[in-house]
């Protein structure tokens, strides 16, 4: 595949934190996703549902073989190699799915390692790849950001509770700031089969979806400099514990993207909120 002006596009990435490439998804593969995560949402239980009003699902993505396909899905790992990113490896992902009539997702980062130094630098340490299974606009909810966000420091930064905390999720108040609009957020408007790619510590939200159908969104963790990153992050990346129902040619499937931590240091401390040295 090839990526029109990949540098630029890079070059976003790195200043704004976010990047977007059109027809990343073949139509085939468009297709079978959307077979295979409308039958993973159809199977969830009003508790689930609950559970995640605002975000509508976070279903693991180890629930099914055709998303280890994806994970090395040869025209996103063209993609990244395009924009310098040459050895990246992969370490989770959600089919997240905003039913018809729902609310919008609060605003968040999705960073953890802010203990380490290299948090506060411009390369990123770890990218969501956004797969939208339909077309997303304001109106079904698509993806808004404030871009720089991930380098300079926001006030949502200091009143935002804990990311993916029940009160949240649940949306047992509309009014926190989590849901609201900020000056200078910016929609992200796709076509199904498009790729939104991000840095994790950028704050980012989505609309609410007032249509009558699903917003799907596939989102995948990588780790473009995964190498490069302390051990006590790699060590922590390095815990693949869940498997559902992937099986061992799954596995076998993703090994060259699977980040192996060779030493037996601690696991940095999990902290995702920013110091003062996001400023």
């Amino acid at each position: 595949m090839k990526v029109e002006n990949p540098k630029e596009k890079y070059d976003q990435l790195i200043a704004d934190g976010y990047c977007v490439v059109e027809n990343v998804l073949e139509e085939d593969m468009l297709t079978r996703l959307c077979s295979v995560t409308d039958e993973l949402l159809d199977a969830q239980t009003e508790e689930e549902r609950a559970a995640h009003r605002s975000s509508g699902s976070m279903i693991s993505v180890y629930q099914h073989s055709l998303f280890a396909e994806l994970v090395v899905y040869p025209r996103a790992l063209q993609t990244l190699e395009a924009l310098g990113f040459l050895r990246p490896k992969w370490s989770s992902g959600y089919v997240i799915s905003k039913p018809p009539q729902s609310p919008p997702l609060f605003w968040h980062q999705d960073w953890w390692g802010w203990n380490d130094p290299c948090s506060y630098t411009a390369l990123p340490q770890q990218l969501f790849l956004m797969y939208y299974l339909v077309d997303t606009t304001p109106y079904n909810g698509c993806l808004r950001v404030i871009k720089g966000s991930h380098l300079k420091r926001h006030p949502l930064h200091d009143i935002l509770p804990s990311a993916h905390g029940a009160e949240l999720q649940r949306v047992e108040n509309v009014d926190h700031p989590a849901f609201q609009h900020f000056p200078g957020e910016i929609d992200i408007s796709v076509d199904a089969g498009d790729l939104v790619i991000g840095d994790s510590r950028l704050l980012h939200a989505s609309h609410g979806n007032q249509s009558d159908e699903r917003r799907t969104v596939i989102t995948l963790w990588y780790h473009p400099f995964f190498a490069l990153l302390p051990a006590s992050m790699q060590a922590h990346i390095g815990r693949l514990r869940q498997k559902f129902g992937w099986t061992d040619s799954d596995w076998e499937r993703i090994a060259e993207l699977a980040p192996v931590c060779e030493s037996d240091v601690e696991p940095i401390k999990w902290n995702r909120n920013p110091g003062p040295e996001l400023k």
